[in-house]
């Protein structure tokens, strides 16, 4: 039971790295080719659509969090011969830790933007 919890855990904190970094530094030199690739692999072999996801990252980080929970399954077989995939719901699990932390993230940059525009002699 240990070991499922902590596979859930690793899941869920990779699938959500992996997601800010193809999302959100998806432009910059090191993941840009490798986005582009996989980017263009999706378009041609699944889905016009699917390629998508990766413009988005609380969608990326639902189906990254497949990716790895597949990773994992094999991992936890092929080691301790537990069998793990709880895909479905912990990729629901990353995707709302994912949306709590940008909208968390937001409200504090929409909060500082409001402090910057109040004069400091108009609150006295």
């Amino acid at each position: 039971m240990i070991n499922f919890f902590i596979c859930l855990i690793i899941s869920v904190f990779t699938s959500y790295g992996m997601a800010i970094i193809l999302v959100e530094k998806g432009k910059d030199y090191p993941i840009r080719k490798p986005k582009l690739i996989l980017k263009r692999f999706i378009h041609q072999h699944i889905s016009r659509k699917m390629s998508k996801v990766l413009d988005c990252t609380t969608c990326s980080s639902f189906w990254i969090t497949g990716f790895i929970d597949c990773i994992l399954c094999v991992f936890m077989f092929l080691i301790f011969g537990q069998f793990y995939f709880f895909w479905p719901f912990s990729g629901f699990i990353t995707c709302g830790i994912t949306w709590f932390i940008i909208e968390f993230l937001n409200s504090l940059d929409k909060e500082q933007n409001i402090n910057i525009f109040i004069d400091k002699e108009d609150l006295k």
